[in-house]
């Protein structure tokens, strides 16, 4: 087929100022690229937009006027502004026609197709000053990266930070380590190539202190199966709670008396209180441990022990997810 009216005449060409139903328009287009002439159009026009040369709010030329002074078919420029529309930069008003969005560009927060997830945060770099080079740079280092090799849970307190990788370490089949924030710290290096686990309150200490490192949220929250035991215990029952960390040692007493008010005695022990715990385990109705503690609290024969998991199965898949993205060490 040979060239069309609006397409370049020569080889190299210099596009030629238009006018097109008002608006000047210097589009070139040709059957010879690899692209289609629906994509170079919406490309251009796109470029148009973003460079200021379209304002927000300025109507675009019809789609007739534009098939006709382009000499393509009115179900080419169609689809070229439809995706404009689903790129965020034009919205279409019934019974007015397509006009560029005074919102500018939708943003990463309202992206949903994957590459138009990329393309807006590539985007949002190149907008707060990153230059071509360097975003580019940063794109290959990042498809050179590989998966995590290792986690890493990081609290404030250490001893919550080794529960953590404990159950990670379990639940993951992965190679898992605790830091406590200080730590990071002092050595943010000690992040690079592994996914970092953290509570929310600390996750922006965390990548404030090692930038670049691939920081994932998790919530502690006790499992259904000690949930259970607590509501199916006898009123007057006495229940022993051990754990490892201090800081969820209260825990338990919480959510005894979230399910059954007062109905419940609850004691609570450090793992580290060896004569305290062992003498309440035997004659308790119920003993909760967390999954460091109960392998050593199940020597003490407790009648009836449950082992209190805090990351649950939908945590544990997520970050199973979460694993197979690559991450590239910290610069």
């Amino acid at each position: 087929m040979g060239q069309v009216a609006g397409f370049a005449r020569h080889r190299n060409p210099m596009p030629e100022p238009r006018i097109i139903a008002g608006i000047p328009m210097d589009l070139s287009l040709t059957r010879k690229g690899g692209l289609s002439v629906r994509a170079q159009l919406a490309r251009q026009l796109q470029m148009k937009i973003l460079a200021g040369e379209l304002a927000p709010g300025q109507r675009l030329p019809s789609v007739r006027a534009l098939a006709r002074r382009l000499k393509l078919h009115a179900n080419t420029v169609s689809a070229a502004f439809q995706d404009l529309r689903r790129e965020g930069l034009v919205e279409q008003r019934p019974g007015s026609g397509v006009y560029v969005r005074r919102s500018g560009r939708k943003g990463l927060a309202e992206a949903d197709a994957l590459d138009e997830i990329i393309r807006e945060a590539l985007w949002a770099a190149f907008e707060r000053g990153h230059s071509g080079a360097e975003i580019r740079d940063a794109v290959v280092r990042w498809l050179r990266a590989s998966p995590p090799d290792r986690v890493v849970a990081v609290d404030y307190m250490l001893d919550v930070a080794q529960l953590i990788a404990h159950e990670a370490a379990r639940g993951l089949g992965i190679k898992a380590e605790a830091a406590s924030l200080q730590e990071v710290e002092r050595e943010p290096g000690r992040l690079a190539g592994a996914l970092t686990l953290v509570l929310p309150q600390y996750a922006e200490q965390v990548r404030l202190a090692a930038r670049g490192s691939a920081v994932e949220t998790v919530r502690l929250e006790p499992c259904d199966e000690a949930r259970e035991a607590l509501r199916t215990l006898p009123a007057g029952s006495v229940v022993l709670a051990v754990a490892h960390a201090a800081a969820v040692l209260p825990y338990a007493g919480v959510l005894a008396r979230g399910l059954r008010g007062d109905e419940l005695l609850v004691e609570s022990r450090l793992l580290s209180q060896v004569p305290a715990w062992k003498r309440l385990a035997p004659a308790a109705d119920l003993v909760l441990a967390d999954a460091l503690s109960a392998p050593i609290v199940r020597r003490a024969r407790p009648r009836r022990l449950v082992e209190v998991a805090l990351l649950l199965p939908p945590a544990i898949a997520r970050l199973q997810d979460v694993l197979g993205v690559v991450v590239p060490r910290p610069e």
